[in-house]
């Protein structure tokens, strides 16, 4: 992949120095650069063209996800454009061997009530097509399909010109498993890029007249969402939280109040003073655990508690792009990260507090700038994405529709 490799390092820099900042942007990046690599490849001779085409998805994913860990959305995208791959892969061999059963069907002059040969049911050429993309076992023993003399008859009459077309069949169909690829990683961008939509139609339903809502940071679903209520002619008073120490709820309520929505700031640390005079708590999230643990920005946690002390919903917004199929006890888990002190203090006025003057050799003064908080599914209430709302038990089964379970480490396999 000569012409996509510069890319690739290009994106991997991005990610090592957080050139690239939330999740959408992360995702939608991700997604753009996987469908490049997905273009530029160069099929081959092999037999297996969607294994090998995985397998290049997985070197530029190993790369990716490496150079930010803790951006959860790029092993996302990864895992879902390795589940497209193997999703295309199915239909495509399903096709193939229905195609092949009407081909042989189509040549008997009788009709099928005087043909004594068992036909293959749409169930079964899907559960053979399933059965050649994964190892043996009870199941698939289970699912097996009884062997049609049609089609080894078939088989075994054709002669060498038949070669030839299977030949130029194998090419075709290599060509659309591609093309079909492609176009399904372009939905997947499409679906990123309009996540907000669904998510801000569910708002009606949610906020109503007079409710009083407390939020943290600054989340674009959030933001969204709101404006859809607000759109909707509903009446409501939003406490923002100032998400200290960048404050992004400060440009959050600035935003609220341009579009005439009734805000009041309030400090983190004045949470749990102001948490009874609050209908609802509505959050955005950096990721979605597949326990429906979410990871959320510094301080939520304690809305969360907060919340629950005072028997205040609380619910989680985002996108289907940050539903993760990983556990937070997972080694490839980072739940968190440091950001730089100076968000907290100005060096040069606490210069004299980081002298290394101590028998130790460590400073007098230490700085911990975490980023992110982990909230338990115990303690959210709802999570309203892009296909609904849902409880947290709900989410391993949503995520599942999302990714294969056996793409959960993304590592290339070793070739013997």
């Amino acid at each position: 992949m000569p012409d996509v490799q510069p890319l690739v390092s290009d994106f991997v820099l991005k990610l090592k120095r957080r050139k690239v900042e939330g999740s959408h942007a992360v995702a939608r990046q991700t997604a753009g650069l996987l469908r490049s690599v997905v273009s530029q490849h160069r099929m081959g001779s092999s037999a297996n063209q969607a294994a090998a085409l995985a397998d290049a998805v997985r070197a530029v994913g190993e790369q990716l996800i490496s150079a930010n860990p803790i951006e959860l959305a790029v092993g996302n995208i990864v895992r879902r454009v390795l589940h497209i791959i193997k999703e295309e892969d199915i239909s495509s061999t399903a096709v193939g061997i229905e195609g092949l059963s009407v081909t042989v069907d189509s040549d008997d002059e009788y009709d099928s009530e005087h043909d004594d040969r068992p036909a293959l049911s749409a169930a079964v050429l899907a559960a053979h097509a399933r059965n050649a993309l994964r190892a043996p076992s009870l199941q698939t023993l289970l699912e097996d399909i009884p062997v049609s003399p049609a089609i080894s008859g078939t088989a075994s009459s054709t002669g060498d010109s038949d070669g030839k077309s299977k030949s130029a069949g194998d090419k075709s169909s290599t060509r659309k498993l591609k093309h079909d690829v492609i176009a399904a990683i372009g939905d997947l961008i499409d679906e990123i890029d309009s996540c907000y939509e669904p998510i801000s139609e569910q708002a009606v339903e949610l906020i109503h007249q007079n409710e009083v809502i407390l939020t943290l940071g600054r989340s674009r679903t959030v933001k969204e969402f709101l404006y859809a209520a607000k759109e909707k002619k509903r009446s409501f008073r939003v406490f923002v939280a100032e998400g200290a120490p960048r404050y992004q709820g400060h440009v959050l309520a600035k935003e609220l109040v341009e579009k005439g929505v009734q805000t009041t700031v309030i400090t983190d640390s004045a949470v749990f003073a102001m948490i009874s005079r609050v209908n609802m708590v509505i959050i955005g999230a950096h990721a979605i655990m597949a326990n429906g643990g979410v990871i959320a920005p510094v301080g939520m946690n304690m809305v969360a508690l907060a919340a629950q002390r005072h028997a205040v919903p609380f619910v989680v917004v985002a996108g289907s792009h940050k539903l993760c199929p990983l556990y937070p006890h997972n080694p490839q888990v980072l739940l968190n990260e440091l950001k730089s002190p100076s968000d907290l203090l100005d060096f040069g006025e606490f210069s004299d507090c980081m002298n290394f003057s101590t028998q130790d050799g460590s400073p007098l003064l230490n700085v911990a700038n975490p980023t992110f908080d982990y909230v338990p599914p115990k303690l959210v209430s709802l999570f309203i994405t892009d296909t609904g709302g849902h409880s947290p038990s709900y989410m391993y089964r949503l995520i599942a529709e999302y990714y294969s379970a056996d793409d959960l480490v993304v590592r290339r396999k070793a070739t013997s």
